[in-house]
């Protein structure tokens, strides 16, 4: 499917730590009025985490007969990397990231990806995103790669950020989750934070994939060059 871009992402994408705007939640809090406009110097290094994803907890047989499939379990480990929903999302997010550093890169920045763990540095423009979806009750979750799974499409919401400014967190997870085995954590979106928002498929192929990458770069690249600095 053809990723979409919000509405809204042009209005809100990249301004994330900026103090060049703010939703209307931030415009009407303590603390945030007459902030100086900031941006990014053209040399910035950019920083792209990897985008939180889940997958759904699916136990592998680890007995009977080589290639032998039962119902509800997934194959034999010899075949487990193309059907185990974490080499899933494993794949999804490394090729997302891998792409957009790829993509900044061929723009003219030094770009960088940020794995699982590492320590963000003290400055720097640093992209980070998250892939959701919503459930009947209308909450949000972290989106879920797996087996009948929640929906086949997911929104993904990407931000970025200035490090050297304190930033609150894209969102937070709740500390009472009753999601469920199909549906990925609870989370609620920080108004605080600006992002953009696009819509791929879960199963989407790798030339889609590649193609939102695309799209999310071509945005950070404006949003850059729109707020840069001598």
């Amino acid at each position: 499917m053809k990723p979409v871009l919000s509405l809204l992402a042009f209005a809100l994408f990249g301004l994330s730590g900026l103090g060049l705007a703010h939703t209307a939640a931030s415009q009407n809090s303590p603390g945030n009025q007459n902030l100086p406009a900031q941006g990014f110097a053209r040399n910035v290094t950019v920083y792209v985490s990897d985008f939180a994803l889940d997958a759904q907890d699916v136990k592998v047989d680890q007995g009977g007969i080589l290639g032998e499939v039962r119902p509800g379990i997934l194959e034999r480990p010899r075949k487990r990397k193309q059907h185990d929903p974490e080499a899933q999302a494993e794949k999804l997010v490394d090729l997302m990231s891998q792409s957009i550093v790829k993509d900044l890169q061929k723009a003219g920045y030094s770009s960088e990806r940020l794995a699982a763990g590492d320590a963000r540095p003290a400055s720097g423009a640093w992209v980070h995103g998250v892939f959701t979806e919503v459930d009947e009750g209308n909450r949000v979750h972290r989106a879920i790669i797996g087996f009948g799974s929640g929906e086949t499409k997911m929104t993904l919401f990407v931000s970025l950020t200035d490090l050297t400014k304190p930033e609150k967190p894209l969102y937070d997870q709740s500390t009472t989750d009753t999601s469920g085995k199909k549906l990925g954590a609870v989370i609620t979106m920080n108004p605080y934070v600006a992002a953009a928002k696009f819509v791929m498929e879960k199963n989407a192929p790798e030339k889609t994939v590649k193609k939102t990458a695309s799209e999310i770069s071509t945005n950070l690249v404006a949003q850059l060059r729109a707020h840069e600095i001598n």
